[in-house]
């Protein structure tokens, strides 16, 4: 139907979260259209975004790339934060919106996805096993260790929190220094941290069991 090229953006456009082939073809359209150098700037910032975007090592956020040994966000090289809390969260966002409520100062744990009741290989799909051996490391060198599960308040935030609980639990019988809290009911049902403002998450955050 369309020129080959534009074909191409369409179906590559359309793999975007929430983007569909009508959308993907309007978005392919604006490009065809605008000036040369927006499209020039949008493809710089895409060869940078591959070439100079890493991610951390530790809990998986977002970091400029840096040259060699461990890859450490700011966070993470933070010694003022609390490094015997881990708040595990579903994706990079969340983790923004809990810093906005000034009220937490540990670390973090990106997921990058939940389990889906589903997908039964959904588990595989999110950094689940790096989550245990990161709790494991601290446990066996004394540390103090306390995960938060911060994932939404939906079914498959829900299922990934006492997923984590079940998959923690033998850590939690060697290891009884290990708590595992989840964020107070502040939040209600269906709710995404993202989208939460500052002081909702503030008293979720402090009614955590």
């Amino acid at each position: 139907m369309y020129p080959e090229s534009i074909q191409k953006l369409i179906e590559l456009l359309s793999k975007f979260p929430g983007i569909g082939p009508r959308q993907a073809a309007r978005f392919a359209f604006f490009l065809f259209k605008e000036n040369h150098g927006f499209v020039e700037e949008l493809r710089t910032a895409l060869k940078e975004l591959q070439d100079r975007v890493a991610v951390c090592d530790v809990c998986f956020r977002t970091m400029e790339q840096e040259e060699g040994g461990q890859r450490l966000c700011s966070f993470c090289r933070d010694a003022r934060r609390d490094r015997s809390l881990i708040a595990v969260v579903e994706k990079e966002s969340d983790m923004s919106n809990m810093e906005k409520t000034g009220a937490y100062h540990g670390l973090y744990h990106v997921l990058s996805g939940v389990i889906s009741p589903l997908d039964m290989d959904s588990p595989k799909k999110i950094r689940l096993r790096e989550l245990y051996e990161r709790a494991e490391r601290m446990l066996v060198g004394g540390e103090p260790c306390e995960v938060i599960l911060a994932t939404n308040s939906t079914t498959e935030g829900d299922t990934t929190a006492l997923y984590i609980e079940r998959i923690l639990s033998p850590l939690k019988d060697t290891h009884p220094s290990l708590k595992i809290t989840r964020l107070g009911r502040g939040l209600s049902l269906g709710s995404e941290l993202e989208y939460i403002d500052e002081i909702t998450i503030k008293n979720a955050l402090s009614n955590r069991k």
